[in-house]
């Protein structure tokens, strides 16, 4: 599992760091108002993108890892599904957009971002049949080659006086390119596909896929709501300052997003061949090994969001967003418990439990979201974001635990890591106005010789710690 651990997380390094470039860039060369737009428009099409992929990656992923020989009738029909999917997608956000009644630089905005839809839906088709042979290493290769020249030309367009107009074409530009280079990659190393297009298979597909186009669509419609909202009760300088404390999120998210797609097709084969024991023992050591990276990050962010803020957008303006990181960050946390239980109700064939608990955020999301926005705005928007992460958190739990017979102890699980933060934390308060390097580096240090204290006095010396942490990357 090493291998396609790295190699996912090198692909969403490489794709979330442009992403992120994209935004520094903007703050940098374009301002406030202008970070806000982009964040709207890239909301949008990360909304819409969701319903022009349909749930396909989800379901072709988990069919192909069971068995390859399917792989080109899930490509094939896959394919022509996405194709009308996000042909829908394209004409609702072009409906929704008009909707919303925003300024017309704005609404130009969107819809160039929206124009990416199609040449990105394809792609993940490819990244599911990557991932359900488990060969992700072809997904880093495209992102690498293609984001490399896409920073580069979005730095040029900048540095040279250009706007949101030519990021938008660039970007397009660069979703056909990975379109072009992961059909490449795949047909050369996987599959050469086979256009025998299968409408009755086609249809049981877009059947199958129902379950998880509901669970995208309500993650997508969750993800943009707050937004969207903020968008239209405050402004798009809120927009930005609540998109760039959730931007301070993405390094360490994509961590345990890595780690958790990665183990999808080894949770799937588990309980196909021994139900939920083996599902129980990979989840607890999924658990255990993020924990011990997210816990102190989310101590230390509560502390250095301020300088954090500053030494990554370089404008003072972003300080405004301290407040709004410093209560988000904790949502943090919780998404890793949601991220790995999220993907053992669904390779345990319990998507539909995953479907309502969407439901059930998404409502309490919307009545949050207007209550708390109304009076708070941007603050709001990210107490709104932890009590839904809250809510999310113990929907998965109960189900999950009950899947595992009612043994899930969380406990043993988190005291390590929160302990040692603990310990961290107390320099951290003392640490008053050192250099921020010099704080992170002492920090992580401390947090360090406490959790090796704490390893040593549990577990035992560098051989045990390595045989309980390590066994997992040895899955294939």
């Amino acid at each position: 599992m090493t291998n396609n651990t790295l190699s996912i997380l090198a692909s969403d390094i490489v794709n979330r760091a442009a992403t992120f470039v994209l935004y520094a860039l903007v703050s940098r060369h374009l301002g406030a108002h202008e970070f806000g737009q982009m964040s709207l428009g890239l909301t949008f099409f990360q909304t819409f993108q969701l319903l022009a992929v349909a749930g396909m990656q989800t379901l072709v992923t988990r069919e192909v890892a069971k068995d390859r020989t399917q792989t080109n009738p899930y490509l094939i029909n896959g394919s022509l599904s996405i194709v009308l999917f996000s042909l829908l997608s394209m004409l609702l956000l072009l409906a929704v957009t008009w909707s919303m009644g925003y300024a017309l630089d704005t609404t130009e905005v969107i819809l160039l971002f929206s124009v990416s839809l199609f040449p990105y839906a394809i792609s993940v088709l490819c990244d599911a049949v990557f991932q359900g042979w488990e060969r992700m290493q072809y997904i880093t290769y495209a992102n690498v080659i293609v984001n490399i020249f896409k920073i580069g030309f979005a730095y040029y367009v900048l540095i040279n006086g250009g706007g949101l107009v030519g990021l938008a074409l660039i970007l397009f530009g660069s979703h056909v390119a990975v379109l072009v280079v992961k059909w490449y990659l795949l047909q050369r190393n996987i599959i050469k596909p086979q256009f025998k297009f299968d409408m009755r298979f086609c249809w049981e597909m877009s059947k199958a896929t129902l379950p998880f186009l509901g669970i995208d669509g309500l993650i997508a419609l969750m993800n943009a709501y707050l937004t969207i909202t903020l968008s239209k009760m405050t402004s798009e300088v809120d927009v930005g300052l609540f998109s760039a404390a959730t931007q301070v999120l993405v390094p360490v998210g994509l961590i345990f997003q890595s780690v958790a797609i990665s183990a999808f097709p080894i949770m799937s084969r588990r309980h196909k061949t021994n139900s939920n024991s083996g599902l129980k023992q990979i989840s607890e050591s999924l658990l255990e090994l993020l924990l011990l990276i997210v816990v102190p990050t989310t101590v230390g962010l509560v502390f250095l969001s301020k300088p954090v803020l500053l030494l990554l957008y370089d404008n003072e303006s972003f300080v405004q967003a301290t407040l709004a990181l410093q209560v988000i960050v904790w949502a943090m946390m919780l998404r890793v418990f949601t991220q790995v239980l999220g993907r053992v109700l669904v390779a345990s064939m319990q998507e539909k439990v995953t479907l309502r608990i969407l439901v059930v955020d998404s409502i309490v999301t919307v009545i949050l979201g207007i209550v708390l926005i109304g009076r708070m705005g941007m603050v709001g928007a990210a107490w709104t974001t932890l009590i839904v992460r809250c809510v999310d958190f113990v929907q998965h739990y109960i189900p999950v635990r009950r899947s595992f017979g009612g043994n899930l102890a969380l406990g043993s699980i988190l005291w390590k890591p929160a302990i040692a933060s603990a310990v961290m934390a107390v320099y951290l308060t003392i640490a008053g106005q050192q250099p921020l390097l010099v704080q992170i580096v002492v920090g992580a240090t401390i947090y360090m010789a406490a959790l090796s204290v704490l390893m040593a006095l549990t577990i035992g010396g560098p051989a045990q710690v390595k045989a309980r942490y390590l066994a997992l990357a040895s899955e294939s």
